[in-house]
Formats: C-alpha cells, sequence, structure tokens
C-alpha cells in the first residue's frame, strides 16, 4: 500500500516547522503563540496562495494535513494541487493521489483520480484556494502557458534530499523528465538517486519510457542498467 513516510517536512503542528521557513509576516504568527494546528495550516495555506507554481508548498499542505488526519483539509490541499498542475505531472499526481488514499473517503479519492486525467468537471469546494464555484477546470487558472515559469525541479529535488526525503525526491525529477525529458542535470541526479536507493523497478520503469520518449538521454542509463542486471542475474 502506497503511504508518506513518517519522517515528512512538517510531522506535528510544534516542532517540524520553525519561524525562519517563513516569511516575515508569517513568523510573526508563529512567534506570537499562534502555533496551533489551524494556525501552522493556515500558514501553510497563505504560502500556496502567494506562490501557487511553488510544488514544494503544495506538497508541504499536503503532507501536513495528511499528518494530522484532516481528511477536508487534505482533499482541497490536493484539488488546489491538480488545479495547479492542469493534468501535467501524471507521476507526481498519481503518487500524492495515491499515497493519500488512506486518508480519503472513496468519493474523494475517485474524484480526485478523475480530476486528475481531466475526465471530470470539478466541483466547488470552499477550503480550496482555487476552486470557489461550479466550473470548468479551463476557467480556474487563467495561465498563459508560453509565460508560464518552469518549476525549479532541481530545487526542489535538492529540497526534498536535504530533509532525506529520497522517494519525494526522485518523484520530483522523473516529472521533471516527463516534462522536460531533455534535461540532462535531472537525468543525473535521478540516476544518482536511483543507484543509492537501489531502486531497481522504478530504474526500469522510467529507462523504458526514457528510451520511447526520443529524448538525448545520458550513457549513464546505460550504464546503470547494466549494474542492476548484474546485481538481478
Amino acid at each position: 500500500m502506497a503511504r508518506f513516510s513518517t519522517n515528512l517536512f512538517v510531522t506535528t503542528a510544534t516542532n517540524s516547522i520553525s519561524p525562519h521557513a517563513f516569511s516575515d509576516d508569517e513568523a510573526m504568527a508563529y512567534e506570537t503563540g499562534l502555533s496551533s494546528t489551524a494556525s501552522v495550516l493556515n500558514t501553510l495555506v497563505l504560502r500556496v496562495a502567494r506562490k501557487p507554481k511553488d510544488l514544494l508548498a503544495h506538497i508541504r499542505r499536503i503532507y501536513f494535513c495528511y499528518q494530522n488526519a484532516m481528511r477536508e483539509p487534505l482533499y482541497a490541499a490536493l484539488l488546489d494541487l491538480l488545479l495547479v498542475l492542469d493534468q501535467k505531472g501524471q507521476i507526481l499526481s498519481r503518487r500524492v493521489i495515491l499515497g493519500c488514499r488512506p486518508m480519503l473517503d472513496a468519493e474523494q479519492f475517485a474524484t480526485l483520480k478523475d480530476i486528475s486525467l481531466g475526465t471530470r468537471q470539478v466541483q466547488s469546494n470552499r477550503l480550496s484556494l482555487f476552486n470557489k464555484g461550479v466550473v470548468g477546470k479551463s476557467q480556474l487558472l487563467e495561465v498563459n502557458r508560453s509565460a508560464q515559469v518552469q518549476h525549479d525541479y532541481m530545487g526542489l529535488a535538492r529540497d526534498f534530499i536535504e530533509y532525506s526525503q529520497l522517494e519525494e525526491a526522485m518523484t520530483i525529477l522523473e516529472q521533471g523528465l516527463e516534462e522536460l525529458p531533455g534535461r540532462q542535470d535531472l537525468q543525473a541526479l535521478l540516476l544518482e538517486l536511483y543507484r543509492s536507493t537501489q531502486s531497481i523497478g522504478r530504474f526500469q520503469n522510467h529507462y523504458k519510457w526514457i528510451i520511447k520518449s526520443g529524448a538525448p538521454i545520458l550513457n549513464e542509463w546505460q550504464q546503470l542498467a547494466a549494474f542492476f542486471n548484474g546485481k538481478v542475474s
């Protein structure tokens, strides 16, 4: 069963989020004693509202809701992530939804899967930042694709590595390659993680995918394939 790591960026309301992680006004709310679960969640939601394209902010919010068993806020956080991704980043969407499955009811889980695939219209949700009415997804975030700032996949991955979240780092890098398969810096770091974590099955699946993509790939893909083949033979 898919599950999140128990050692996440934000695991409790009081000891996993520190003032230096936030902007000045966010830190002020924390330092004045507003460190309840609700206050911390409000701060995380504020960060997503300020920077909707910050995937790390979304994931921190999702993890916090999951770890604190907050079903409805978790559903809203997942919904906001899917709306921002707008059917991109299918690998990330699938992993996050599956990871949260134990905390979702059957209807929520089915709805999120359908929304991620673009097969269901998004319904209103009072806790969602980007969906307050019954409208089509294309109307929720009016974004000119050509003007979008590329997600900092490398920076996000390194943030996860810094906190020993290697599974999440690999997911971010896989998503980055899904969107930009020719990024050899992403390839190189992902290969390092595959080797260090001995993620043979995961490597094999993505190796097949990237070959089919037709993008130029590093020689290290073939070298790691040979290395893993030697271990399983």
